[in-house]
């Protein structure tokens, strides 16, 4: 890790940054307003009978495997029907159409707090084809590079667990310069985020925001109910 001056924003996307139609009635999950735009797009209607029995079919994916575990057998089943049903092209001009879905709240927040010298990572379980349209325009509104890290369309293995999420930070750490970081996301994965940077040696603050779960808020440093509370 190279010493250096600034912030280190680590940001979560869904629930954090994201807010779109549908997702904003699922926690913010972007995966929800992906699969609207897919399923209107220009297509045959077997097609979109196919998907539409394919997504509600994960939307009942359950068992008694962890939170996270759930998770991420829902992405993974996500994925392959993505790539059953449609062409890259087609899935990453759905998520190039998603980047209106992001949190003005939140940006204009993130963007007056940021100074010169920070800079900005979001680490998220979102798919890249709509992680690196939005990080496209956060860095316009930022005024600086923004590095996505997420799931993987094309690869197999490609999909983040909590673990997986620790292990990418870890990964791109040394190319980063701070002295500090502040971790900003509404789940328990990122606790384990702030431990990553501390073992770092980076003194890192926990910023929950509309968190969903009891453990986030104990542990978090400042705690807002929505953006709002920040305006």
């Amino acid at each position: 890790m190279a010493v250096g001056t600034g912030t280190l924003w680590v940001l979560d996307f869904d629930g954090t940054l994201y807010r779109g139609g549908l997702a904003r009635f699922a926690g913010g999950i972007s995966n929800a307003d992906l699969f609207v735009h897919l399923l209107f797009a220009p297509g045959s209607w077997a097609r979109r009978w196919r998907f539409l029995r394919g997504g509600w079919g994960i939307a009942r994916l359950n068992g008694s495997a962890s939170r996270g575990e759930r998770d991420a057998a829902c992405i993974e089943a996500f994925r392959s029907l993505l790539r059953r049903e449609f062409r890259a092209d087609e899935i990453w001009r759905a998520g190039e159409g998603m980047t209106g879905g992001l949190d003005g709240r939140a940006l204009a927040v993130l963007g007056r707090w940021q100074q010169a010298g920070d800079r900005v990572v979001v680490l998220s379980k979102a798919f890249l084809p709509v992680l690196i349209p939005a990080g496209v325009r956060l860095s316009a509104v930022f005024g600086r590079g923004v590095e996505v890290v997420g799931n993987r369309l094309e690869e197999e293995g490609g999909i983040l667990r909590v673990a997986d999420k620790e292990r990418e930070l870890r990964a791109i750490l040394p190319d980063l310069s701070a002295e500090r970081a502040v971790v900003v996301g509404d789940t328990e994965e990122e606790l384990g985020l702030r431990e990553v940077l501390a073992e770092a040696g980076i003194p890192a603050r926990l910023l929950a925001v509309n968190p969903k779960d009891e453990r986030l808020v104990k542990a978090a440093d400042v705690v807002l109910p929505s953006w709002r509370q920040a305006e």
